[in-house]
């Protein structure tokens, strides 16, 4: 049996944007909820009855005890870095996202060096991915206290929360 790989070698692309609180999916809030608490700058996860763990963003099933969550939570907006990348020096034409040249559409300068991040947000048990802001490559380190930052209109989008900022205690 070939790989998917062997048959497309390239990755297909979109081009267009994608308003995700557009969609509605059978059976499952979730997903708006959190949207929609994004635009009130909230951060909101679900809270399994069973063992008390806290999932940003909200699921229908534990995945540790396999209890149904359907009560939910605010969790606070500063938190940990978990995990992190350090990425090379953005080069025009070089990257697409989204099916777009992030250079090309004034998303990204070129040269800049992105930080991806994984971020234990205080109350939760689970980590949320994110980009790192206002802090140099050489700054960040496991176990960085950051704080959310968000939009300065919020519309109710997943692009509400642009990332985590050092937090300065």
């Amino acid at each position: 049996m070939a790989y998917l790989k062997d048959q497309r070698r390239e990755t297909m692309m979109v081009e267009g944007s994608w308003n995700i609180g557009a969609y509605r999916y059978k059976g499952s809030t979730q997903l708006q909820e959190y949207v929609d608490g994004l635009k009130e700058k909230k951060l909101i996860g679900s809270l399994c009855p069973g063992c008390g763990k806290v999932i940003v963003q909200p699921r229908n099933i534990c995945g540790r005890c396999h209890r149904r969550m359907d009560k939910r939570m605010v969790v606070s907006h500063k938190g940990t870095i978990t995990c992190f990348v350090i990425s090379p020096p953005i080069e025009k034409g070089k990257y697409k996202i989204i099916g777009m040249d992030p250079v090309e559409a004034g998303i990204i300068q070129e040269g800049a060096i992105l930080v991806p991040v994984f971020v234990r947000f205080d109350g939760a048990d689970s980590n949320i991915n994110t980009i790192l802001l206002n802090s140099s490559p050489e700054q960040v380190h496991i176990g960085m206290r950051v704080k959310a930052v968000f939009v300065e209109n919020p519309e109710g989008k997943l692009s509400d929360l642009e990332g985590v900022e050092p937090l300065k205690e």
